[in-house]
């Protein structure tokens, strides 16, 4: 099994932080190898996606297993909320150890033609199922603009004019694409594609669905205030060398700062960058 990066181009050593934003292929295999299929197809019930109940092997973080729009959309709901799940309760008869139980709700208020109101949700139930620290982490990533700049340029359609995070993907064949994204109020997947199955013509998730995101973004939170993500306690911001990800020294050309949960940041100096007789 040989993955390639979709810009067919092996771009080295990257932090986490470029290989997401940019969706580096190579790096998404080798942390899925590291972390175990099971362990992400445990976790993605959890986040909310019913499939992905199969046998798959490394190809499954690139496309490998089928889900549905509304599955993926409510998993990325949970980071967009701090890590918890919001909706109602997921009936008896549907739920499975170990997967989600909340669904999300797509009647809000139902009311009656003299204005009665029969049926009213405001008061979603919700579970932890990240800590706030874990979801800002990721939020961080998918709304660093910058950080994308090297697959995407500076005013790719994911860019807003408020902070918002968002993620691509196209299938093989160009099959499928996706962009899905969120801000603290708005969380919003589109899915382009044919409906009989047939791989478009090289429209890719940056080309078909983005532009129809960032529309439907734009225009749903037109009149709202923009919104920053909130940062969470328990979190460190520690400055590291690009190449290797540890410790900065004053013999490193490229630092940059890094947020890290409290406990977890490296500890060791930058050992690629030396000074040698």
């Amino acid at each position: 099994y040989v993955p390639e990066n979709y810009d067919r181009k092996y771009h080295g050593p990257v932090l986490l932080r470029t290989a997401l934003a940019n969706s580096y292929n190579i790096p998404a295999v080798k942390l899925l190898e590291m972390v175990g299929i099971p362990n992400v197809q445990a976790m993605a019930h959890r986040m909310g996606i019913n499939g992905l109940n199969g046998q798959y092997g490394l190809a499954l973080t690139l496309g490998g297993g089928e889900v549905t729009l509304l599955d993926l959309t409510y998993a990325y709901s949970v980071l967009a909320a701090q890590g918890r799940m919001l909706g109602a309760p997921t009936p008896d008869l549907r739920r499975r150890i170990g997967y989600r139980e909340l669904d999300p709700v797509p009647i809000l208020r139902v009311t009656d033609s003299a204005g009665n109101v029969l049926d009213d949700f405001s008061e979603p139930q919700e579970r932890p199922v990240l800590t706030p620290q874990q979801a800002f982490l990721v939020t961080d990533v998918l709304s660093d603009n910058k950080a994308r700049e090297p697959a995407f340029g500076p005013n790719s359609p994911l860019h807003m004019n408020r902070p918002a995070a968002a993620k691509t993907g196209t299938t093989n064949d160009w099959r499928d694409n996706w962009t899905v994204g969120y801000t603290p109020q708005l969380v919003t997947g589109v899915w382009v594609g044919n409906a009989n199955g047939q791989p478009m013509r090289e429209v890719s998730g940056v080309d078909g669905a983005a532009p129809i995101w960032h529309d439907f973004m734009q225009a749903a939170l037109d009149g709202q205030p923009p919104l920053p993500f909130a940062r969470p306690d328990g979190l460190e911001w520690v400055e590291v060398c690009a190449l290797s990800g540890l410790r900065s020294t004053p013999l490193c050309p490229d630092r940059r700062g890094e947020w890290f949960i409290a406990g977890t940041a490296p500890t060791e100096p930058d050992n690629i960058y030396q000074k040698l007789r």
